[in-house]
C-alpha cells in the first residue's frame, strides 16, 4: 500500500513539480554547485565559484524556490512537532554544496535519491505524530476523531508546513484524500498518510522566493515569504506561528531589529556558527591524523570547540567586527589544549585567555585552521595560503595544467618546509599557480602540522617574511609573520568586500552579484560588527524583492 499511496500523493503533493512559472515562463531552479555535505541530496553543477566585489550599490537577485537543507528540514519538523522530537528517523542523504562551500545553494533540486528519502522520512514522522502523542498534538483526536478533526489538523499543520495558509483547493484535496483513506482504514491511519503528503509537498520542502509582480517590474515577496526568509536566514528553521501572524497582519516592522532579535536566540547563534564552519571548514581537523604529534588525536576535537568558542566570544558576546576576528590577541582553549599549546590555563574549558606575545593572533592562529590545513607529517604553505587566497581575497584557484611533472626530490631534514616548497614550485607549470598562494602560507610556518608554535624546524631557522601577491605577482602588501599578515589583511578593503560577499552568499543561498553591498563600508570602518552586518542583510532590497525573472 505504501507505494500506491506514494503514487497518489505524488499527484497531491507534487502538483507544482520542481519548477515554478513566472509570468507564464518556466523558471528552472538550476545552477552551480559541487558535491559535498549537510543538506539533503539536491543536485547541482560543478563550476568554480567567483564573486563580483565591484559593487556600487545593492542589486536584486532572481526569484527561486530554495530546497530546505537537511538541517533546516530536521529543525522544521522538530519545531512543528516538538512532542515527537527524537522519535522519528531522518533518512535524508548529504546535500550538494555550492562552489563556495555552503549547503543551502538555491540551485539544488529534488532527485530520485532524495525523493525516496523524503518518503521514508515523512512516513517516519507521520507514524510518530499519529502514535501515542496524537492526542496531545491534536486534542480532538481523543474526543471526536472525525472529518472535522482532520480539517483542524490540515488547517493548523498545513499552515506551519507550507509557511502560509493552504489555498481552498489545496485544503479540499487533502480532506478528499482523508475521506478516501478513512473508508479503507481508520482515523489515525488516514491522518498519517495525509501528513505524509503534506510533508513531501514542494510547498513544504521548498522555500518560495517568487513573490508577485509589482508595478515597477520587480517581484515583491508575499508577507509569508518574507516571514520565511527571516526565519530560515536568521534561525535556520521554520517561522513560528507568531512570526507568520505578525507578517500576515500587515503591520510595519523594524527589519534589522527583528533580524537582531532572531540572531540573539540560541538558534540564531547557531546559524552564525554554521556560516563560519562552512566558510572556513575548520571542523575538518576533527578527522585529521598527525602521527608525529603527541596528544593530537585526543585534542583535535578540542580545537574545533576552541574555534567555536573564540568566534562566539568575538562575534556574539563582544559584537566584534572582522578586524577583531583577524587580530584578537585572545583565544578560547580547553585546559588540556592550553597546555598542548604552551598557553596559560583558562579559568575553565573554553574560557578566554590571552595569547603569549609572539604566538600568533586572531583567526589564522587557531589550531583548528592551522592543523586542519596541513599534511600528516608536515605543515602545508599551499593549503594555508589557499585559505586566505580564496576566503579572504575571493580569488579562484587556477586549474592545474595537464602533465605537471613530479617535483624534484629534496632530502627532508636538510631544508625547511618553505625551502622545499620554493624549490618544488619555483619552475614549470607549478609556478604559475603556486606563486599566487604559497607566499601567503609561508607567513604561517612558525606553526607545525599540529597547530603548535615552533621557534625553529628541526633546528633550522624559519623564515616567515613574505608577501600577499596580486594576480600580476606584485605584492598587495608585505609581512613578517602571522601577526603582521593578519594585521595587513585587516587593513585591506578587498578583505571586507570578500567577507561580506561570502556572508551574503550564505544568507541568500546564491552567489548572484552585489546583493548585500549597502553596509560593507561600515563593516570595514568598524562601525558595525559581523553579527550586525549579517542582520543588516534584512534591510537589503533583495530580502523582500526579486528581479522580474526570465
Amino acid at each position: 500500500m505504501k507505494h500506491v499511496l506514494w503514487l497518489f500523493l505524488s499527484g497531491v503533493a507534487l502538483a507544482t513539480a520542481c519548477q515554478a512559472k513566472v509570468d507564464g515562463t518556466a523558471m528552472h531552479e538550476g545552477g552551480a554547485g559541487t558535491a559535498g555535505s549537510d543538506a539533503g541530496g539536491g543536485t547541482g553543477g560543478n563550476t568554480p565559484g567567483s564573486i563580483d566585489l565591484q559593487c556600487s550599490q545593492s542589486q536584486l537577485g532572481s526569484p527561486v524556490l530554495r530546497l530546505l537543507t537537511a538541517t533546516e528540514f530536521s529543525n522544521t519538523v522538530s519545531d512543528i512537532f516538538p512532542q515527537v522530537k527524537g522519535s522519528w528517523t531522518n533518512s535524508l542523504p548529504a546535500n550538494s554544496v555550492s562552489a563556495f562551500g555552503f549547503a543551502n545553494d538555491s540551485s539544488a533540486v529534488v532527485g530520485p535519491q532524495l525523493a525516496q528519502a523524503m518518503l521514508d522520512t515523512a512516513t517516519s514522522v507521520a507514524t510518530a505524530v499519529t502514535g501515542t502523542a496524537l492526542n496531545t498534538i491534536l486534542p480532538c483526536a481523543a474526543s471526536t476523531p472525525d472529518r472535522t478533526c482532520a480539517d483542524t489538523f490540515v488547517t493548523q499543520f498545513g499552515r506551519r508546513l507550507f509557511r502560509r495558509p493552504l489555498a481552498a483547493a489545496e485544503h479540499d484535496r487533502y480532506l478528499t484524500f482523508f475521506d478516501s483513506a478513512l473508508a479503507k482504514s481508520d482515523f489515525k491511519t488516514a491522518l498519517k498518510w495525509v501528513l505524509v503528503g503534506l510533508i513531501q509537498s514542494p510547498n513544504a520542502v521548498y522555500r518560495s522566493e517568487i513573490g508577485t509582480l509589482a508595478s515597477d517590474g520587480t517581484r515583491s515577496l508575499t508577507p509569508d515569504e518574507v516571514a520565511t526568509e527571516f526565519a530560515y536566514t536568521f534561525t535556520g528553521t521554520t517561522p513560528t506561528d507568531a512570526l507568520l501572524t505578525q507578517a500576515e497582519s500587515g503591520g510595519s516592522v523594524d527589519v534589522v531589529a527583528l533580524a537582531k532579535s532572531l540572531l540573539a536566540t540560541d538558534q540564531g547563534k547557531l546559524t552564525l556558527q554554521r556560516f563560519f564552519e562552512a566558510y572556513l571548514n575548520y571542523t575538518q581537523v576533527g578527522s585529521a591524523q598527525r602521527a608525529n604529534v603527541a596528544s593530537f588525536d585526543t585534542l583535535r576535537n578540542d580545537m574545533v570547540q576552541e574555534t567555536r568558542a573564540f568566534i562566539d566570544q568575538v562575534v556574539v558576546q563582544n559584537h566584534g567586527g572582522l578586524k577583531d576576528l583577524l587580530t584578537a590577541n585572545t583565544t578560547n582553549p580547553s585546559i588540556a589544549l592550553a597546555s598542548y599549546y604552551g598557553f596559560p590555563a583558562p579559568a575553565s574549558d573554553y574560557a578566554s585567555v590571552a595569547r603569549p606575545a609572539g604566538r600568533g593572533i586572531g583567526l589564522l592562529a587557531q589550531g583548528s585552521i592551522l592543523a586542519g590545513r596541513a599534511l600528516p607529517t608536515s605543515s602545508s604553505p599551499t593549503q594555508r595560503g589557499l585559505l586566505v587566497f580564496s576566503r579572504f581575497l575571493c580569488e579562484t584557484k587556477p586549474t592545474p595544467p595537464p602533465n605537471v611533472p613530479p617535483p624534484p626530490t629534496v632530502m627532508l631534514g636538510t631544508v625547511t618546509t618553505r625551502q622545499r616548497y620554493e624549490q618544488q614550485h619555483a619552475t614549470g607549470g607549478c609556478a604559475n599557480c603556486h606563486r599566487l598562494f604559497d607566499p601567503i602560507g609561508f607567513g604561517l610556518e612558525h606553526f607545525d602540522e599540529g597547530g603548535r608554535y615552533r621557534a625553529d624546524e628541526g633546528g633550522l631557522p624559519i623564515n616567515t617574511v613574505s608577501d600577499v601577491p596580486k594576480s600580476d605577482a606584485t605584492p598587495l602588501f608585505q609581512f613578517q609573520d602571522e601577526e603582521t599578515l593578519s594585521q595587513g589583511l585587516a587593513d585591506q578593503t578587498l578583505v571586507y568586500q570578500c567577507f561580506a560577499a561570502y556572508m551574503a552568499t550564505y544568507a541568500y543561498g546564491t552567489s548572484e552579484s552585489c546583493l548585500g553591498a549597502s553596509r560593507v563600508a561600515d563593516l570595514k570602518a568598524g562601525t558595525i560588527g559581523i553579527a550586525d552586518y549579517f542582520a543588516s542583510l534584512a534591510a537589503e532590497p533583495h530580502f523582500v524583492k526579486r528581479a522580474a525573472g526570465q
